[in-house]
């Protein structure tokens, strides 16, 4: 049976954990409601760039020269932009996600390529031998739509010089509370996007609209488009991911709260138990010694 002292230590470093395990809740719930918000603030401005690109799309004469509206190249490598959780405590949170990449790898028989976002992501990449082209972590920690905007062009850019024939994104995606969904999506080219729109995206591209109307060079104008699009996806798939990253570290905080609760229970029932023992075992020395010195 362990003494009182050392009793005593297991409940105070448990009350330690405690007060960690509350405090990293309380941070990550905070987290939970800004990144939310981002993510909801970003889907307007979505929707109104897919339903541009989708007036493009309906241009047969302009379409199959750009290669963001065309069928892909599939003697191209593809490009796989993997966003996963930055730090750990976050429950399953990185497993999940990176199950959902195993599961787009089996669907593409091609040569890929990878980029991270995440230092977790970043780190299962390369502990199961992936090729890693370019790392963006620093990503993951932040939210700003500049911050998005350097990975965006660097491919766009490698996308229009055609070093990838398709591009992916890999991320969790916040549903609600109780319901983080890995998703896995092509980016470029655009036509999955577009298809994500509904009434805004394909759908709509389909319907002969009376065409458009290019000021300048239609080349630019398609390749501007896209990159805001790009860029606008990746902010939008980024503060999601945040936000499930910190959901579901909220919720393993809270899970580590209630053991922490439990087990200073017992261990405060045992305290208890070995005082009591304690008492009594002095108790009956006394006696035993009283009774002692009586027959003496």
């Amino acid at each position: 049976m362990a003494s009182l002292a050392t009793i005593k230590e297991r409940i105070q470093s448990v009350e330690g954990i405690g007060q960690l395990t509350r405090a990293l809740q309380a941070v990550s719930s905070s987290q939970v409601r800004q990144f939310r918000l981002l993510a909801e603030e970003t889907n307007p401005y979505i929707g109104m760039i897919r339903e541009v690109i989708g007036d493009v799309y309906n241009e047969r004469e302009f379409y199959d020269e750009f290669p963001a509206l065309s069928d892909p190249d599939d003697s191209l490598p593809v490009l796989i932009i993997f966003v996963s959780a930055d730090r750990g405590l976050a429950g399953g949170y990185p497993a999940n996600v990176f199950q959902a990449l195993t599961q787009l790898e089996r669907q593409i028989p091609k040569p890929k390529k990878y980029v991270s976002v995440g230092k977790r992501g970043r780190e299962m990449l390369l502990r199961r031998k992936r090729d890693l082209v370019a790392d963006f972590s620093q990503l993951s920690s932040a939210h700003s739509f500049y911050d998005v905007s350097t990975l965006a062009e660097m491919v766009s850019r490698a996308f229009q010089a055609r070093e990838y024939g398709e591009v992916y994104l890999v991320y969790t995606e916040y549903v609600s509370m109780g319901k983080l969904t890995p998703r896995s999506k092509r980016l470029l080219p655009l036509m999955d996007l577009l298809k994500e729109g509904g009434e805004a995206g394909a759908e709509k591209a389909k319907e002969a609209r009376g065409g458009c109307i290019f000021d300048g060079d239609p080349q630019e104008f398609v390749f501007s488009m896209m990159r805001r699009c790009i860029r606008m996806t990746l902010f939008n798939a980024f503060v999601s991911a945040k936000a499930c990253e910190h959901t579901a570290r909220m919720l393993a905080m809270n899970q580590a709260t209630e053991n922490t609760k439990k087990l200073l229970g017992d261990l405060t029932l045992e305290f208890n138990n070995v005082r009591q023992q304690s008492i009594t075992n002095s108790i009956l020395d006394i006696v035993t010694g009283s009774s002692a010195m009586m027959k003496d």
